[in-house]
C-alpha cells in the first residue's frame, strides 16, 4: 500500500507541475508553488483513501468464517 501512495505523489506531483507549466505557457496564466503543493497532497491523500479501501475490501473476500 505504501508503494502504490508513493506512486501516485509522485505521479501528482510531475502532472500538476506539467499542467502548471502548460497554463503559463499556453494562457499566461501562473499558478503558485503553494497552490500546486496543496492540489498534490490532495489528491495524494484521496488516493490514499480509496487505495485503503480498495485493499480492505481485497482482504475482505479472503477471510474465511471462524465458526
Amino acid at each position: 500500500m505504501k508503494k502504490l501512495i508513493w506512486i501516485v505523489f509522485f505521479t501528482a506531483l510531475v502532472v500538476v507541475n506539467l499542467l502548471a507549466m502548460a497554463a503559463e505557457y499556453f494562457g499566461g496564466v501562473y499558478i503558485a508553488i503553494p497552490y500546486r503543493l496543496v492540489v498534490v497532497l490532495a489528491i495524494s491523500m484521496i488516493s490514499s483513501i480509496f487505495i485503503g479501501a480498495w485493499m480492505l475490501l481485497k482482504t475482505a473476500e479472503k477471510e474465511e468464517p471462524r465458526s
